[in-house]
């Protein structure tokens, strides 16, 4: 019988069921399903059953033991994701559920293909082009870096620069790796550190982690920047197995922030000796081919004169000989000199020469703060001098120097006849000394003004 056909002979629950079952799996074979994930059980068997709804409907699902093995991605329950699977019908309850083989958050299948687009674009322009790729040098000056300031790439990288060539100095550029303003935090830390010509190289990473969080790497805005910044970039984002936009870009890529220390600054003490090695092997090789050239020229000089008055030619012979001899020795010197140079120029970038140059600059400053410090204090002294002549001016025990007194009831000072009456005991403070007195009479101003003029 076929779907939707009629019969008046009735169906059973088995068969009506398998017509179902046969109509469902037939036309939802491979289906991709977006929903927020409401239930999540991992049953002891290592099957994970789960549920998936929006505002209107509600599905089941199930994920198989073998299955789960495999996927790299593990959301939690109340997570927005899409699933991909098939849908079965279990006759038994006469239900339906969805099988799912696959996994991932929702909104990464367009930020997948935004990423192949770019890809593409960016590849059209020549950006992943090895020829545009700027060589790494072998002793950069100093190293730029570009990362979270609290983050483990950070350290990982100052750990291997300071073990591998302790002279060479980092500079940090603390950046926002993750989130919505980490794209333009990166960007502005390539033009800001690109446009030193102090530093020879750059690094720009981060750990590991999600796709979502390393996905500042794979903004245009960052890959733009890596691809004109005139400095060489090594681009260390996330594990081995991530590979961003910054990456190919980048003129070298590192699997590790680790690896990308690595590839920055080389070993100093195998430098130093591979530096002493050569100018061994140089020295070697040109003392032999002085000597070969001696006896060369003696040969030659044999067979000239072998039957030959050779007399009137001898002195220029001769000459020629020992030009050629101050020439070898001249080269010999060179080749010495220059290798001392960069020898020199390796040590002088060691700890111990940059702390004894901080060490003298330390001492022409202090004998430079000394001198300042006395003229500083003895004018802090002076001025201090000043502001007490100032204070004792204004002190009333000046003015008990000059004759005037100061008169308290108890603990206070009087300042006005009406503060007082006849009987009142008052103290008298004076320059030397304090007077107790009784108040026999009070006169208000104008009647002590009355009796001045009077007595004149």
């Amino acid at each position: 019988m076929q779907p939707g056909s009629h019969s008046s002979t009735p169906l059973s629950v088995a068969e009506l069921t398998n017509e179902i079952k046969q109509v469902l799996e037939g036309s939802f074979v491979r289906v991709w399903v977006e929903g927020e994930l409401s239930h999540l059980n991992v049953h002891r068997s290592g099957h994970v059953y789960l549920t998936l709804k929006d505002s209107d409907a509600r599905i089941d699902g199930v994920i198989w033991r073998s299955t789960v093995n495999r996927l790299k991605y593990r959301p939690d329950p109340g997570e927005q994701v899409v699933v991909r699977g098939q849908l079965n019908v279990y006759a038994p309850r006469g239900s339906y559920n969805l099988v799912v083989d696959a996994i991932e958050p929702a909104g990464l299948g367009a930020l997948q293909a935004a990423l192949e687009a770019l890809k593409k674009t960016l590849s059209a322009e020549g950006l992943f082009d090895p020829e545009r790729k700027k060589h790494i040098p072998m002793l950069p000056r100093k190293v730029g870096v570009i990362t979270s300031p609290t983050g483990a790439a950070r350290r990982d990288i100052e750990s291997v620069i300071f073990r591998r060539s302790p002279q060479i100095p980092i500079v940090l550029y603390p950046a926002v790796v993750q989130g919505a303003q980490a794209a333009a935090d990166i960007a502005r830390g390539i033009k800001v550190l690109g446009k030193r010509n102090d530093i020879d190289v750059i690094i720009v990473g981060r750990g590991g982690g999600s796709v979502e969080d390393l996905w500042a790497f794979n903004e245009e805005v960052v890959a733009r920047a890596i691809a004109h910044c005139p400095t060489p970039i090594i681009s260390a984002v996330g594990h081995e197995t991530d590979t961003s936009i910054s990456d190919l870009v980048a003129d070298r890529r590192a699997p590790t922030p680790s690896a990308a220390a690595e590839l920055a600054v080389p070993v100093r003490s195998d430098l130093l000796y591979t530096l002493d090695g050569m100018i061994e092997r140089m020295t070697r090789n040109l003392e032999h081919r002085i000597a070969r050239g001696h006896d060369q020229l003696r040969v030659l000089s044999v067979r000239l004169n072998s039957g030959i008055d050779w007399g009137p030619r001898r002195v220029h012979l001769e000459r020629a000989i020992a030009r050629l001899l101050r020439m070898g020795d001249d080269l010999v010197i060179k080749r010495r000199q220059r290798l001392d140079q960069l020898k020199e120029q390796v040590r002088n970038q060691s700890p111990g020469s940059r702390i004894a140059s901080a060490r003298q600059r330390l001492t022409q400053l202090r004998g430079r703060l000394s001198p300042a410090a006395n003229t500083r204090a003895a004018q802090a002294r002076s001025d201090f001098r000043t502001l007490i002549g100032r204070l004792q001016a204004l002190s009333p025990l000046a003015s008990l120097e000059r004759g005037f007194s100061i008169v308290r009831r108890e603990t206070r000072l009087i300042r006005r006849h009406s503060e007082v009456s006849p009987g009142d005991s008052i103290s008298i403070l004076l320059h030397e000394g304090t007077l107790t007195a009784e108040v026999s009479a009070v006169s208000p101003q104008h009647e002590i003004n009355e009796q001045t003029k009077e007595k004149r």
